[in-house]
């Protein structure tokens, strides 16, 4: 048996009152006058030995008691394993603040029926013990060891948050703040509504001297639908298109949805509306239909409306559109007046041509494409441009010149693009054109005889290279034209130049088409939105002279202003958002007072399942986990009780408590009916 408050047990002391009061108790005899003595023969009188059993039992009793009280006041328990290490308390409290805890519950809001369970349970603890708060924020202020009145504090304070951990990540928060502390009793509390996709038991590992505790916060069933992700059919945006915007949107319910109305605004402008029935715990892609009315940075949003989980009811995404496409020729002494043609007449274009001798470097950093046209050899200062270039976003379209050198194969070999190697001279006809590649794709669909192909007279190989699409092959299987990756960017090698001696193909329309469509389609977006907690980074391109300003990000909703770490890399700047943003939606980057561009934000979507484990399904994990876990009911009225029971093991105060009355009752029902003096066998 142990105590939780042994410092009482002092008032054993008080047990001397009256075994002195017996000791001492020198009764001085009063003198009756009786007018009969008759009446003294029918006097039943006590015998001296019946006299002191009494006193004695009567001190007995009164001894008993005032033990049993002072005994209930030190709270006695059987303790259980836990409480062999007595140096003190370490109290961690999880608490889920996520999004899916706003459901609703039988008392209102889990959120707040996990708030008052968390004070019980400090409530439950002493002014002496440590105590440690964590939640889906990570704050500086959950790093500290608190006491119990600034834990309570920060209880009061707590409110939903976007953010969203797995459990190994706030386990190991919570274990970096633990070893503040030089208490030797752990007890960790965990309340959560216990998603199925969030939470893993196997992580959870204890010792001896740990006590984990699980403690469920069951909502009513809600039947939820959220917005998960956005694409477009096509990522090439230009003015006067059609585009196709899909959004997919989520039932996580038990029960089908019928007539959701989504709606499709694009700069504050309504651009799409529909209805759309969506089984139980399935999805339906939504399909919307829109033209592209102007140049510019695109912000759009899809909204439905669902309670009462609302936080995935929208979904944020930007996207530019510009008027034509930047491209710089790098050329020969002479320029080629096919390029010049192909790139220099077509009003999608803003084209610029140089001779490889004088090239303006800045222009180079504001173009999506750059054509190297027959250029005999690259300095290595024009090289380290193409490579940053490329690796920053770019595209380069490369025509072999008559007699190369190895500035190309140093070039190539960097960007992880193949190699030119001999030149073959052997007159073969184009054999294949890969027809899905988004180069041709859609310009041969109405092709059903056998087309005309272009004549090479001669042509480089190309060889190696890593991940090459080959948009168009000979007959002998040797790219004609093939794409690779490099980074962001892209490098698409001909094996043939745009002139008479390589044959027809510089002349040819199927030639022409990629080759077209590579101008077109290189403004190819990037991230339509970023995630918060999982996108920490995006890039943003800047033209040169804004290369060395400090970027600010706005947010236009939640009025949030902050700047962001930013890093150059090539012609654009990256920047690392950390866990500075923390709310969705859309925020602008600002230099100075001139907005730059506009960037999406949205919540981490998987606190929208609400598929969360029973408190009967987590008591068997915990079970067959073979770890020093138990779970908890989330009862805020009881749950203080049942957590120190469970902690301290069985609590006796009760029964002393019972013992003292009992002793009480007793020594007053000797007093009153043990050794009275009868006359005529009726009490006196």
């Amino acid at each position: 048996m142990a105590f939780s408050n042994p410092l009482l047990l002092i008032g054993l002391s008080a047990i001397l009152i009256p075994i002195i009061i017996h000791l001492f108790n020198f009764r001085r005899y009063k003198t009756i006058y009786f007018s009969n003595v008759k009446m003294l023969e029918e006097i039943k009188k006590k015998t001296k030995r019946e006299q002191t059993l009494q006193q004695l039992i009567v001190l007995a009793l009164r001894v008993l008691g005032i033990a049993a009280l002072v005994f209930a006041f030190a709270q006695p328990f059987i303790p259980s394993d836990r409480q062999k290490n007595r140096t003190g308390n370490l109290v961690t409290i999880f608490l889920d603040n996520s999004y899916s805890m706003e459901a609703n519950s039988k008392e209102g809001k889990t959120l707040y029926d996990a708030v008052d369970a968390a004070k019980n349970i400090v409530n439950a603890f002493g002014f002496n013990d440590d105590f440690v708060l964590t939640t889906h924020d990570f704050s500086g202020e959950e790093s500290h060891i608190l006491n119990k009145d600034q834990m309570l504090e920060m209880l009061d304070k707590i409110q939903a948050s976007p953010n969203s951990h797995t459990l190994k990540e706030i386990l190991a928060f919570e274990k970096n703040t633990c070893t503040n502390s030089q208490k030797g009793n752990h007890i960790h509390y965990y309340i959560s509504d216990f998603q199925k996709n969030n939470f893993n038991l196997a992580q959870l590992t204890t010792d001896s001297a740990t006590a984990t505790f699980l403690i469920p916060m069951p909502s009513e069933e809600a039947n939820n639908v959220g917005i998960d992700s956005c694409w477009f059919l096509s990522p090439i945006f230009k003015v006067g298109n059609q585009v196709t915007f899909f959004a997919r949107i989520h039932n996580y319910g038990k029960e089908e949805v019928n007539k959701l109305p989504v709606k499709l605004y694009v700069n504050d402008k309504q651009k799409a509306v529909a209805s759309f029935d969506i089984p139980a715990g399935s999805y339906v892609d939504c399909r919307m239909v829109y033209s592209i009315e102007e140049a510019g940075t695109h912000c759009g949003r899809v909204v439905i409306e669902d309670a009462p989980i609302v936080f995935d009811d929208q979904f944020f995404f930007t996207y530019e559109v510009t008027d034509n496409t930047r491209i710089a020729a790098i050329q020969d002494k002479e320029p080629n007046r096919f390029v010049n043609a192909l790139y220099g007449k077509d009003s999608v274009f803003d084209y610029v041509s140089m001779p490889y001798t004088q090239v303006n470097y800045t222009q180079l950093k504001q173009c999506e494409v750059i054509v190297l046209s027959e250029v005999p050899t690259l300095s290595s200062g024009l090289a380290d441009e193409l490579a940053k270039f490329v690796k920053g976003g770019g595209t380069l379209l490369v025509f072999p010149p008559k007699e190369m050198d190895n500035s190309y194969g140093r070039l190539l070999g960097n960007l992880g693009a193949g190699t030119y190697k001999s030149l073959v001279k052997k007159e073969l006809k184009c054999g294949q054109l890969n027809a899905e590649s988004i180069y041709f794709k859609g310009a041969l669909e109405r092709q059903r005889e056998k087309l005309d192909m272009p004549v090479t007279l001669q042509h480089y190989e190309i060889q190696g290279g890593n991940g090459g699409e080959v948009i168009m092959a000979l007959e002998n299987g040797s790219p004609l034209l093939v794409c690779y990756p490099s980074d962001k960017g892209k490098v698409i090698l001909s094996a043939v130049a745009m002139n008479d001696n390589y044959g027809n193909a510089h002349r040819h329309a199927l030639f022409f088409v990629p080759l077209h469509n590579i101008g077109i389609m290189s403004d190819i977006q990037g991230k339509l939105y970023n995630t918060i907690g999982k996108d920490n980074m995006q890039t943003v391109a800047l033209r040169s002279d804004n290369a060395d300003e400090v970027l600010t990000l706005k947010g236009r909703t939640h009025k949030e202003e902050f700047i962001p770490e930013q890093r150059r890399i090539g012609n654009e700047t990256a920047l690392f958002f950390h866990d500075q943003v923390k709310e969705g939606g859309l925020y602008d980057i600002v230099k100075g007072n001139t907005v730059m561009g506009t960037i999406a934000f949205n919540q981490d979507r998987k606190e929208s399942d609400l598929d969360c484990y029973t408190e009967d399904e987590l008591t068997k994990m915990a079970k067959s986990s073979g770890q020093n876990i138990e779970v908890v009911a989330a009862d805020t009225k009881n749950i203080a009780k049942s957590i120190t029971d469970k902690l301290n093991g069985k609590p006796l105060w009760p029964y002393f408590i019972i013992l003292a009355l009992l002793c009480l009752l007793a020594e007053i029902t000797l007093l009153r009916f043990w050794g009275k003096p009868t006359i005529n066998n009726e009490k006196v």
